[in-house]
């Protein structure tokens, strides 16, 4: 016997993140190309769906973290350039080249193991030389790379794809930090006059916005190609949000003053109220730092959640609207009549990055895809 959907689910608006790919493309420059960046499960997205809308919008590449995203990438037919932006284990050389994966190496020593998988394949590794500018975590310092570029450019089993930098800082404070970061990238790439590169790239989303003079030839984007304003906001650019959380009421009861609420008695009730139970918690991904915080809306009015976040359960004081039913449908996140839950406002609330809202949500959470 088939089983019903589970009440609690999360829904992706494929077309939102199409838009949002051609939003930034046509914000760009014409002859700057776009990377979607579609690791942690596409930001929670679901990596195939979002990948492949992504495409759809525009995308020129495909930026992920692991080997194995890539190679589910490839194992759902996905053809576009796909570029492992983290480290990878000398043992995985050969399955990066034989899905034709492009991967980011920012030390000498990632080189052997990738140069003799691709001899053994008969065919030439895609390499991302990264530059560490100032972030202080992966790459080569900027007066070591023209050297180490020449040897890979001159190497028959090597293909140097891409050169490229990550930002540290996004907040408006520290943009002149940034700004000291892109120069040290152009300086470094202002030496490699003689050596083909097809992408030169720096930006995430948050410099795609604000510094024009970091898109060169490559935007990475990531919180962009979700509809997520990031740091300083989205600017010029018209974002529609592609997820939502949503839930049904499992049980309403009615409790009377001074009564607590679950764990620790973190909250006590200071009039009679009725109290909404609801199937999801923070094995979901809805954050236990959000109890007593934060809000959902229950037919466009906003509730507030009460009582600790347990980790199947979160519990919502209904006493102010009229008598809401078992299986009436709540918004945890996005837009329900004219009010909306945005994922900044659950990262306020949950005091945590828009990037964990969504990259945390928990695979038990079927996700419900439409156009």
């Amino acid at each position: 016997m088939p089983q019903p959907d589970r009440p609690a689910w999360i829904e992706v608006n494929l077309s939102a993140i199409a838009n949002n790919i051609s939003a930034v493309r046509q914000f760009v420059s014409p002859t700057t190309q776009v990377m979607a960046i579609v690791k942690a499960n596409a930001y929670g997205h679901g990596l195939i769906p979002a990948s492949r809308a992504a495409i759809k919008g525009g995308a020129s590449a495909l930026g992920v973290a692991l080997l194995q995203e890539g190679v589910a990438l490839r194992s759902a037919g996905i053809t576009a350039p796909v570029v492992v932006l983290a480290p990878t284990m000398p043992e995985q050389a050969d399955s990066i080249v034989v899905h034709n994966l492009s991967q980011t190496i920012g030390h000498p020593d990632a080189i052997p193991p990738l140069e003799a998988a691709a001899k053994r394949h008969n065919t030439r590794a895609r390499i991302h030389l990264k530059v560490d500018t100032g972030m202080g975590r992966l790459g080569l310092l900027s007066d070591e790379v023209l050297a180490f570029a020449k040897k890979i450019d001159q190497n028959p089993h090597l293909f140097l794809e891409g050169i490229a930098t990550h930002v540290a800082w996004e907040r408006a404070e520290y943009m002149d930090k940034a700004r000291h970061q892109i120069k040290t990238f152009s300086a470094c790439l202002s030496k490699l006059t003689d050596i083909s590169v097809t992408w030169r790239h720096a930006a995430n989303s948050v410099m795609t916005v604000h510094m024009p003079e970091s898109h060169f030839d490559l935007v990475r984007v990531g919180l962009l190609t979700y509809g997520i304003p990031p740091t300083q906001g989205a600017g010029a650019l018209s974002l529609s949000p592609a997820l939502s959380i949503k839930a049904r009421i499992a049980q309403v009861r009615n409790f009377s003053a001074g009564q607590t609420l679950s764990y620790g008695g973190t909250y006590t009730l200071t009039r009679p109220s009725r109290i909404a139970l609801v199937p999801l918690g923070y094995a979901d991904g809805y954050n236990r730092q959000m109890s007593n915080k934060s809000q959902v809306l229950i037919r466009g009015k906003p509730c507030p959640v009460v009582g600790a976040i347990c980790m199947d359960v979160i519990m919502i004081d209904v006493t102010d609207i009229p008598p809401v039913a078992v299986g009436e449908e709540i918004v945890l996140l996005g837009q329900q009549g004219d009010r909306k839950i945005t994922v900044n406002d659950l990262a306020q609330w949950g005091n945590y990055i828009s990037h964990e809202v969504v990259s945390l949500l928990g695979a038990r959470l079927p996700r419900h895809y439409i156009s």
